[in-house]
């Protein structure tokens, strides 16, 4: 037997066999283990989101409800909405209580969209970067910061859930099936808009890509495209035949009364002297939430809410007239908010998580004598006010993954996006923040997460010509 007998014939993959190196690396190939292969992969994370959803609907269900949500969930069965909670998700919260008696199917929702769209964004044929992208699935499931506030009904949450799924459409390159996230995500939470701004600039570059669309052209698009996101809420407000409650006169008042306590002599001269004076003015300020002030302390009249829509002219023009006279305690009064959001100061975490469903008329509550319920109430004692939820730490980590991905913008254009998209949410609190709670920044933690998932299992890059809309 000659030398050319005895060696074996080798097919080398490529284009005569129809099947290219790339596929041996994303099957595993003979030594590429389970997780080697793409099938299995997707098979584990599909598992993973499963059993996560079901052990925390199991341990919470219906959801837990603070007073917002319960507010929201009446509305929503009553079919009577104010604009003071976004109306669209007071109606889908009402929606499932009519269904089903309770609003678990918005619980059931928000944890599918949450743990499905990651399950969704750290897919990738590729055998290195999937591995990669189940260890960042994984500490997605298990860290305490996302599903100890995915277990609540509240808009924050809902919110994340979407812009979160517009980031996998962009992924998949569904630019169309992105803007309507986007634009789900405004109407359930107005202030989204500024998280959803440069969500839509590849929104945008998917829609017109260059070099086939010149540049005033795209900018047209996004201008078009900003401007669709900024009417939204108002056409769901109309279709829902919204009362007008003028939510945003909580930030006017808030404003007002930091400095009207720095400069009491002043409010002899503000509407507010009929309604309260310098010294319950004192008690009623609190930097922890505006709605001290409406719900009123001991010794401490409180400011009717509902008669600031009746005031708004009154209101707007005395914040115009007396914030630019006394600009610095006005600034001292949102840095100081704004830091104990973020929890960058001594003082404990202010409102992380919430933990039960507060009393309500519809006898709603967890089942808070099992098992999995008591468990999970262990595991938030334990991390109550421990550094994951320091959002400065959040924060801290988008600006720092925000960078890695401006350095390669082009291999991780999304991965920049979804980063400044985060960081612009929590920054936007700086100017808007009426109070400290975590939730607040839910978006800003998610989007870390999206942002490392996207930085490890990047999009393929594919022709621009391909590109469904």
């Amino acid at each position: 037997m000659n030398a050319r007998q005895s060696s074996p014939v080798q097919q080398v993959p490529g284009p005569s066999t129809g099947v290219s190196p790339r596929d041996v690396m994303s099957s595993g190939g003979p030594s590429g283990g389970f997780l080697g292969q793409a099938d299995s992969r997707k098979r584990l994370a599909r598992v993973g989101m499963l059993l996560w959803m079901a052990l925390l609907y199991a341990a919470v269900q219906p959801g837990l409800m603070s007073g917002d949500s319960l507010d929201q969930y009446g509305q929503g069965l009553a079919g009577s909405y104010s604009d003071i909670h976004p109306p669209l998700g007071s109606w889908l919260i009402g929606l499932s209580g009519r269904l089903v008696g309770s609003p678990w199917l918005v619980l059931v929702l928000q944890l599918a969209l949450l743990s499905g769209g990651m399950a969704v964004l750290i897919r990738s044929m590729d055998a290195r970067t999937g591995r990669r992208g189940l260890v960042v699935f994984g500490a997605f499931l298990l860290m305490p910061t996302v599903w100890t506030l995915a277990v609540v009904l509240w808009k924050d949450v809902m919110v994340a859930a979407l812009l979160l799924c517009a980031v996998v459409a962009l992924k998949s390159r569904r630019p169309f099936v992105a803007l309507l996230l986007l634009c789900a995500g405004v109407a359930y939470r107005h202030n989204a808009l500024v998280a959803a701004v440069p969500l839509a600039i590849p929104v945008v570059a998917q829609w017109a890509p260059a070099p086939r669309w010149r540049f005033p052209a795209r900018a047209l698009l996004f201008m078009v495209v900003v401007a669709g996101l900024v009417f939204t809420p108002s056409v769901v407000n109309r279709t829902l035949d919204a009362r007008r409650g003028w939510a945003a006169g909580q930030l006017f008042i808030y404003d007002l009364a930091a400095i009207y306590v720095s400069h009491p002599e002043k409010l002899a001269d503000s509407f507010l002297v009929e309604d309260t004076t310098p010294a319950e003015l004192a008690k009623l300020y609190d930097i922890h939430h505006v709605w001290h002030i409406f719900d009123g302390v001991e010794g401490a009249r409180p400011i009717a809410f509902p008669s600031l829509e009746a005031r708004r002219e009154t209101l707007v023009a005395e914040w115009k007239r007396v914030v630019p006279r006394h600009l610095t305690t006005w600034m001292k009064h949102r840095v100081a908010v704004f830091r104990r959001m973020l929890g960058a100061d001594s003082y404990p975490v202010w409102g992380p998580f919430h933990r039960k469903i507060d009393a309500n008329s519809w006898n709603l509550h967890p089942p808070t004598e099992g098992f999995l319920f008591r468990t999970l109430q262990r595991v938030e004692d334990a991390v109550d006010g421990s550094f994951v939820f320091r959002g400065w730490l959040w924060v801290l980590g988008l600006v720092g993954l925000s960078l890695v991905a401006l350095r390669r913008v082009k291999r991780h254009f999304l991965a920049f996006f979804t980063g400044m998209s985060g960081l612009a949410y929590a920054s936007a609190y700086l100017f808007i923040g009426i109070g400290s709670d975590f939730r607040f920044i839910y978006w800003s933690v998610i989007a870390l997460f999206a942002t490392v998932a996207l930085l490890v299992c990047p999009p393929e890059q594919t022709d621009s010509s391909s590109k469904p809309v």
